[in-house]
């Protein structure tokens, strides 16, 4: 491998397009490559990075300028795309959720241990500087044992029309990332979640069989409690926070949205908040993909590995169906 890692992106559309334009802001990174089916999408992509593409992602994951691979296109493709891309024995970076059922995310782990492969998944808020320096306050003990997380996602708008079919629903779609994040900050297991949701703004969801509101209620292994919010009406602004409450303190992360300035003034308190997760979580993305370069590079282990994506989505799934059968499900593991 150079000294540089040549990477080839699969999947060009907006995340994948914003992957690309990290991986050229990385240290120790080349983009070598992108691919896309859908040939607009790759066609501008290819202009503005002034990089080779391939229509199809299985040229792009044995082309031999291509080094390491990040796969951010649909959900519902992961499975067949990470299958091609583990045979090939290069590192990937893979978006959440790993892969559109729970069956084909099990494969996966068991993939990944068969090979040793190296495989990151895309939850981005584990390299969020507020969430990072929470965490390594409760690693640290200065909160004492963390025993109440409260955490809540709310996105500006409902989703567009189409995308709701292949979004897997709001509880995978969105509380995947709450669900992550609340296992890793906690430091425990989530054995039990119960689930509600009601279709509260965006009526077009009713006839798709999701809701924009939800919320999840957790109990941990560690005998921890806790409750996420996932919503899709936050009224223009990308609103997340998440409280974590230890036995001698607690840590609040994300009070204070994108800059830290508030207008006070004509009987009036603003506060600067993102539009959109690209924004809120801007440095974010950018730290998972360097973060990605360099475990590749010094022959490190995946800070987010396939076993996390696999419990992510087994947990999301869970509280899908906790939702639909209003009762609550205990998970093994």
């Amino acid at each position: 491998m150079s000294d540089n890692i040549n990477v080839g992106i699969i999947g060009t559309g907006r995340l994948g397009y914003h992957h690309a334009s990290n991986v050229l802001r990385s240290k120790g990174a080349n983009l070598a490559a992108v691919s896309d089916a859908a040939k607009e999408s790759l066609d501008r992509a290819t202009k503005n990075f002034d990089v080779k593409g391939y229509s199809s992602y299985k040229d792009l994951i044995t082309a031999p300028e291509v080094e390491a691979l990040v796969i951010a296109t649909p959900t519902q493709t992961h499975y067949e795309i990470l299958k091609e891309a583990i045979k090939s024995g290069k590192p990937i970076f893979c978006e959440k959720p790993i892969t559109y059922t729970l069956e084909e995310a099990e494969k996966i782990v068991e993939a990944v241990k068969k090979t040793n492969a190296y495989l990151q998944v895309g939850f981005m808020r584990r390299f969020d500087p507020g969430h990072t320096a929470a965490k390594d306050m409760i690693v640290d003990g200065k909160c004492g044992k963390p025993i109440y997380i409260h955490d809540c996602q709310r996105d500006p708008n409902g989703p567009p029309k189409e995308y709701v079919p292949q979004s897997g629903g709001l509880f995978v779609d969105m509380g995947i990332h709450d669900l992550d994040v609340a296992r890793w900050l906690m430091g425990s297991e989530i054995v039990e979640v119960y689930a509600q949701g009601a279709v509260l703004k965006h009526e077009y969801l009713k006839e798709l069989h999701d809701v924009d509101d939800g919320q999840i209620l957790l109990k941990f292994e560690s005998g921890a409690l806790g409750m996420i919010e996932i919503s899709r009406n936050a009224n223009d602004v990308y609103d997340t926070r998440t409280e974590i409450i230890g036995l001698t303190k607690s840590v609040f992360v994300g009070q204070n949205q994108l800059t830290p300035y508030t207008v006070i003034g004509g009987q009036q308190i603003i506060v600067d908040m993102a539009n959109w997760c690209l924004g809120r979580f801007k440095d974010a993305y950018e730290l998972e993909m360097q973060a990605f370069i360099n475990a590749v590079q010094e022959g490190r282990p995946s800070p987010v590995t396939a076993y996390d994506g696999m419990v992510g989505l087994k947990l999301a799934l869970a509280a899908t169906h906790s939702y639909r059968t209003s009762s609550a499900v205990k998970l093994t593991y």
